[in-house]
Parts: structure tokens; sequence; C-alpha cells
């Protein structure tokens, strides 16, 4: 006996397709599970990797400096040197340096003590100059765009910064910032006002 027998036509027409349209279904639920599982996950993970940053109390001395570095996990290294910055002077790399050459040349030296104190040593002036360059590269093109935008004579000011190689793709890209922050905050005038030094500016761009 037929089961999709219907001469009379009374029945739809069968469709097909339905099984993989419940899979594609239940893949979406799953899928959907999933990312809130992972979300749940990345901010449980991002909340303890914040109560560990916190447990850890800041060094107050040289001495504690090296030896919170020595004891710091190589992941957090980067975060760490960011944080302990202002601690990282031209006396602390003299003193680690103290320490290193003291270390060698004790009757019983600890060559393991002073390969760690020279890698510790190495690090730091590498990451200590990256996260300068960094921050210079940020504040360097504020402070030009402040200058441009605050002189009188907007074309003099353009000519003398042209002069000393001040205007390159950082001050563009950061006027283009502004005027889109502009534009969301519904400030026309000022957003055309950028938008005027912007096309300026780009012209005394050097392009290679």
């Amino acid at each position: 006996m037929a089961v999709g027998w219907d001469p009379e036509g009374i029945l739809a027409p069968p469709k097909g397709g339905h099984i993989s349209r419940r899979q594609l279904q239940k893949q979406i639920v799953d899928d959907k599970e999933l990312q809130e599982q992972l979300e749940k996950e990345r901010l449980k993970a991002r909340a303890e990797l914040q109560a560990r940053r916190e447990a850890r109390k800041l060094p107050q001395t040289h001495a504690e400096t090296v030896e919170f570095f020595l004891e710091t996990e190589s992941e957090e290294m980067e975060f760490e040197t960011a944080r302990c910055r202002p601690m990282l002077t031209e006396d602390f790399f003299g003193y680690l340096q103290q320490q290193i050459s003291e270390e060698r040349f004790k009757a019983s030296a600890n060559q393991d003590r002073v390969a760690e104190l020279e890698l510790l040593q190495n690090y730091l002036k590498g990451a200590v100059e990256k996260l300068d360059n960094a921050v210079q590269g940020k504040v360097a093109p504020l402070e030009r765009m402040k200058k441009l935008l605050m002189s009188k004579d907007k074309k003099a000011m353009l000519l003398e910064m042209a002069g000393n190689n001040e205007i390159d793709t950082a001050l563009i890209d950061l006027l283009q910032q502004n005027i889109d922050a502009a534009k969301s905050a519904g400030q026309k005038e000022p957003a055309e006002f950028m938008e005027k030094i912007r096309d300026a500016a780009r012209k005394f761009v050097m392009t290679s």
C-alpha cells in the first residue's frame, strides 16, 4: 500500500529537505548555546585574570622590583612592564647592572642567577623602549593636531609644519577620527571645519 497515495489531491504535495532543515535549526541552537558558553568562559577568565593582577602587590624599591619581575609569569610581563614603567628609571637599571656585576664576581658566583638577571635586564630595556615609542607615537600626532587647530593662521601653520616634516599619515588619520566623532555627535560645522584642514594638510603628505 502506497503511503503517499492521494488521488484527489487533498494533501499538500510533499516537501523535501525537512531533515536538513531540522539539522540546520539544531545546529543554529547548538551554535548559539556554544557562543553563550564561550562568552561566559571568556568573562570568567577575564575576571580571574583581573583578580590575579589586583592581588599582586606592586614593588616599592629597586630590589623588590627585580624580584617582582623574576616572579611574574611570562605572559604577564608586558602588562606589568607598562604598569611599573614609572619605576623602571635609569637608577633602576643602574641598580640592576650593579646586581649583575656583584653576582658575577662573587667567590661562589651563581651563574644561573647572573643569566637570569641579564635576561631580565635585556627584556626590560627592550620593553621600555617599545612602550615609550608607542606612547610617543600616539602623543606626537595629538600635540601636532592641537597646534594646528589652535593656530590663528592655519595656512601659515601648515607651511611651518610641512617644513618641519610634521605632517604625515598619523596626523591625517587622527584628524579623520575627530571628523568621524564630530559627525557621530551631530556636530556638522566642526566636522566640516576639520575636513577643510584635513584636505589642506593632505597636500603636504609625502607619498612613496
